[in-house]
């Protein structure tokens, strides 16, 4: 298999290596990155750090958030659903629960569960960049920055002008968006807003999809504020989404959030923020409507199905749906000193999570009612965080060094102190190596403390899960190439995760002893500011990621931390055509560990290897921009999770016309 992958690969590299004698010197334009604690540019940054900028989200094969991310080599995200209706995401064979979401520097993970991570009021036309950081970023961000972090920029108002957008596809599928960016120097805004729907691919796959998000920038003598609002809502049929069992889920999200910050620049720098998020969530293990399941007197029928789960005793008729709201307030300052060749950074970080449920938390003593619902939320949990932060570095001509700690309190788990350390030298003016050795920590979600269903019982117990990882590398940057190699060693302690023992047909939470994580990654990629020649790639990247994790005691299967993607590639190019046209393309191959249990034969299926391609064809002139677009074009037949089919070869089109008001 490697031989032949190796074979297909080959006329690439020499493909793309032979552009470097022919491209003219481009000056990379510098931005100060977010995902530090102490203020650096992008090419200050020690550690692997990728960044998906402007021009790269639009010249790309990506139509959504979870398109965009799934092309990276350490980012796996086991889609459930499609056009980012449900996603799981997971950084460098980690698991789900262990990746941060940030927008604009504000942690967006729902504390129920990570099944919401990408529940976010953002498509792509309201982001500028993407930063995302590989391996822990706990000692920057605190808690569950476990494997990476991922920070999503939102745009400011550039020109004044006005964007729609419109498509369509199989499956009945429809886009429709509006972005209006307006305003001037001192005070703007930028908003944007989409909608997208479908019948699905398959009986209840259907989605209907809402998002908005509205950002005020205003400046003045006393520093640059930030207001952001946003919601997403979501409604979707859950085809075997959390068990084979039972087909016919569905669910229901609305996220709502906001944040205000401000920031305050200068030699001794100040930034602050204060921010909250709510979600919402539905959960029908046997779906609701006229054409599904109809409640009568305390009973859920369809036709002459009754909901229910058969046991040797009988039917035990279904009790209802699931509901769950999370609140999350937060506020942080961060204060930062720039000197000549020193940095350091203190901060604080407060953090207070919230649920109220029916099936979550510990019982309350008095019911709260579920708005606009025939339910009560008859539990609820909370539990307050508070994260001190504290960062030194030295950027001397050649060394770069930086350390900082995290001292983190837990009202659920007390107190946990890690330090870690970077490092970074200059070999010359193009290579670089760096070391590093960084803790990380995560909490568990009310899910994994709380949730009991037919075949899941939680653990209450659980411990948070901690990790060590030791890393090092190589950099090389020159004219249009950036090129890096990444090894580390993680040592995970505790691993949250829900496993089936093999006498057993339910899912346990439990602690694993410890999973140890080795990994490599490699990555080259090519970008040409201006336009070039035809056919020519403006951009391309080859990137290949390898991990094989190990645990080191028990008989089970496991639902999440040994189901990883193993070994991945990833191709992509953006060429310029005649006519006006462009062509992007991605090409991933991936080989999944795990399998999964198919309760119709009683047996456990693995995984298999696959390619899958992704293409987009646009056309551009002037105000108009017309795309066709097609998924999986190769038509493969794929699982991402358990029993979830996802679709094959589906293609889309549609417009986008801007009026500039200039």
């Amino acid at each position: 298999m490697m031989k032949n992958i190796i074979t297909i690969l080959l006329p690439f590299l020499m493909f793309t290596t032979s552009l470097h004698a022919r491209q003219d010197t481009i000056q990379m334009k510098e931005i100060e990155i977010t995902s530090s604690r102490i203020p650096q540019l992008y090419s200050e940054n020690i550690r692997i750090l990728h960044i998906i900028d402007r021009a790269g989200i639009e010249s790309g094969s990506a139509s959504t958030l979870s398109d965009l991310l799934s092309a990276l080599p350490s980012v796996d995200i086991r889609q459930r659903g499609t056009a980012g209706v449900q996603g799981d995401l997971s950084m460098r064979g980690g698991t789900f629960e262990q990746t941060m979401i940030l927008i604009d520097g504000v942690q967006m993970n729902d504390p129920q569960t990570g099944h919401h991570s990408l529940s976010l009021p953002v498509d792509l036309d309201a982001i500028e960049r993407i930063e995302i950081l590989e391996g822990p970023g706990s000692r920057i961000f605190g808690p569950n920055a476990f494997s990476g972090a991922i920070n999503i920029i939102t745009r400011k108002q550039g020109q004044n002008k006005l964007k729609v957008g419109l498509g369509a596809g199989e499956y009945g599928l429809n886009d429709q968006s509006i972005g209006l960016s307006i305003g001037q120097k001192r005070l703007s805004n930028h908003t944007q807003v989409s909608r997208s729907s479908s019948q699905g691919y398959i009986s209840n796959t259907d989605f209907n999809q809402l998002q908005l998000m509205s950002r005020f920038d205003l400046i003045n003598k006393l520093g640059s504020w930030s207001l952001m609002g946003g919601l997403a809502d979501k409604a979707f049929g859950a085809y075997k989404f959390y068990s084979g069992t039972y087909p016919w889920q569905f669910e229901q999200l609305n996220t709502r959030m906001a944040n205000l910050s401000y920031a305050l620049p200068g030699k001794a720098s100040v930034k602050a923020n204060a921010y909250w998020r709510r979600n919402n969530d539905r959960f029908e293990l046997f779906r609701e409507g006229p054409d599904w399941y109809v409640k009568q007197g305390d009973v859920y029928i369809r036709g002459t199905d009754t909901a229910g789960f058969r046991t040797a005793a009988g039917l035990i008729p279904y009790a209802g749906h699931n509901y769950h709201r999370t609140d999350v307030f937060g506020i942080e300052t961060n204060l930062s000193h720039n000197g000549r060749f020193s940095r350091s950074a203190v901060g604080v970080t407060w953090r207070s999570e919230h649920i109220l449920s029916n099936v979550l938390g510990e019982k309350r003593d008095h019911p709260k009612p579920v708005n606009n619902e025939n339910a009560l939320f008859t539990y609820g949990k909370s539990r307050d965080n508070l994260n001190v932060f504290a960062e030194y570095g030295i950027f001397a001509r050649k060394l770069s060094v930086s350390a900082g700690m995290l001292a983190y309190w837990s009202s659920a788990y007390g107190w946990y102190v890690h330090p870690g350390l970077d490092a970074g030298f200059a070999l010359n003016t193009h290579w670089r190596i760096f070391a590093s050795a960084n803790p990380s920590l995560r909490l568990p979600t009310f899910t994994d403390l709380y949730y009991k269903g037919p075949v899941n019982q939680a653990n209450p117990d659980l411990k948070p899960e901690n990790s060590m990882t030791w890393e090092s590398g190589l950099k090389f940057k020159r004219k249009q190439f950036s090129s890096s190699l990444a090894l580390f060693l993680r040592d995970g302690k505790n691993i949250i995760d829900w496993v089936r023992p093999s006498d057993s047909v339910k899912w346990i939470s439990m602690n694993h002893t410890e999973v140890r994580t080795v990994g490599a990654e490699w990555q080259l990629s090519y970008s040409e500011n201006a336009p070039g020649k035809l056919f020519v790639p403006q951009r391309a990247g080859i990137a290949l990621a390898y991990y094989d994790n190990s645990k080191q005691s028990g008989d089970f299967q496991s639902a999440y931390a040994l189901d990883y993607v193993k070994f991945k590639i990833s191709l992509g190019a953006t060429h310029r055509l005649p006519a006006q046209l462009s062509l992007a393309w991605n090409l991933t191959y991936r080989e999944r560990e795990g399998g999964w249990y198919d309760a119709a034969l009683k047996q456990t299926i693995a995984y298999e290897a696959l390619w899958l391609l992704d293409a987009r064809l646009s056309w551009s002139l002037k105000r108009w921009k017309v795309f066709a677009s097609a998924s999986n074009l190769l038509n493969t037949p794929f699982v991402d999770i358990a029993n979830v089919q996802m679709p094959g070869r589906w293609v889309s089109a549609g417009l986008t016309y801007e009026i500039n008001f200039e």
